[in-house]
């Protein structure tokens, strides 16, 4: 590609004027004869019909300059002989702008995390000047979907695969939220992580086909047949699994461990199910039908926060000190 083309010189002259004057992210130009419309057609790598006049974007069309191996900054610096124009004051400026501005179409300027966001990406984003309004855009368009289970690629495409702009500025925002991509609801793939049930292992793009459900913790109680459709969660509520959740009937059952107490608080919460032979008289029974029998129970050096479905658990598991696992009690369950 010839950046030097005189078909061109309009171009790169309304770009410069547009990038150096702040606060535009587009211009438009006329295309009066053959040889320009063919100059841009192979700059913008679609076809440009002349006469017309074209709406060009900063960030589409460094996009395009970069396709080339170049940037839109660079090309107009060598060409013109002279760096941009824009003072730092007026790139932070304009940057603040656009990043504002795209916040606030999508609802977002006034969550508590948005100003410290605009200074970060402005500062260390590593952002190109025309880029900005496209990847602002973009990025204040994932924030706004965040909650209902999807993956980056659904959202984006490969713009938010890891390393990519997008990504980290996305990222940051989620930082600065105090979540993660995956606790906000974004996998990085449909596939990974499937969630064990009765129907087998479920992705992202299958359906849990039934409006009740119980959840446990150990893979044994599928295997032995405990009763009704089974969902087992050995590492607590994922992403996978509050997709799969949404909407249905849940009663929970898991270890009378720490974690266990945990992972049912968790899990109550999300679906407001109700929890399962887990209260402090099944606790009690279960371990003393299990020193009965000789079992040896594992000790509990620390005791459980709250259970949410019955205040007395916490309290009777500390006092009793002994750990009890689904395994343990799985006859009890059939």
């Amino acid at each position: 590609m010839h950046w030097d083309q005189p078909e061109l010189a309009e171009l790169w002259r309304l770009a410069r004027e547009t990038l150096e004057g702040g606060g535009r992210s587009a211009f438009g130009i006329r295309v009066e004869d053959e040889r320009t419309a063919a100059a841009l057609t192979e700059l913008l790598r679609k076809p440009v019909a002349h006469p017309a006049r074209r709406q060009i974007s900063l960030a589409r069309l460094d996009e395009h300059v970069r396709a080339h191996g170049s940037t839109l900054t660079e090309v107009l610096e060598a060409l013109h002989g002279r760096p941009i124009g824009m003072s730092t004051a007026e790139e932070a400026s304009t940057a603040d702008a656009v990043l504002k501005f795209a916040l606030r179409q999508h609802n977002l300027l006034h969550e508590r995390w948005a100003a410290p966001w605009i200074a970060h990406v402005r500062r260390y984003g590593k952002i190109p000047q025309p880029a900005l309004p496209m990847l602002a855009n973009q990025a204040a368009w994932v924030l706004g979907r965040l909650g209902p289970t999807t993956t980056r690629f659904a959202l984006a495409g490969n713009d938010l695969d890891d390393g990519r702009p997008l990504a980290r500025i996305v990222g940051k925002a989620l930082e600065l939220m105090g979540t993660t991509w995956e606790q906000a609801g974004i996998l990085k793939d449909a596939y990974s992580d499937p969630v064990l049930t009765s129907q087998g292992y479920l992705t992202l793009n299958d359906t849990l086909q039934t409006p009740e459900i119980t959840v446990v913790r150990s893979p044994r109680l599928l295997e032995s047949g405990v009763p009704g459709p089974l969902m087992v969660l050995p590492n607590g509520l994922t992403a996978q699994a509050k997709h799969h959740l949404g909407g249905k009937a849940v009663r929970c059952h898991n270890d009378f461990t720490p974690d266990g107490v945990r992972a049912t608080n968790d899990i109550l919460a999300w679906t407001g199910g109700t929890a399962w032979r887990m209260s402090a008289n099944d606790y009690r029974e279960a371990v003393t039908t299990l020193i009965a029998r000789g079992v040896e129970l594992p000790t509990l050096n620390n005791g459980p926060a709250e259970a949410t479905w019955d205040p007395d658990l916490a309290k009777t598991m500390t006092t009793t000190g002994l750990m009890v696992t689904e395994e343990h009690v799985l006859p009890s369950l059939l």
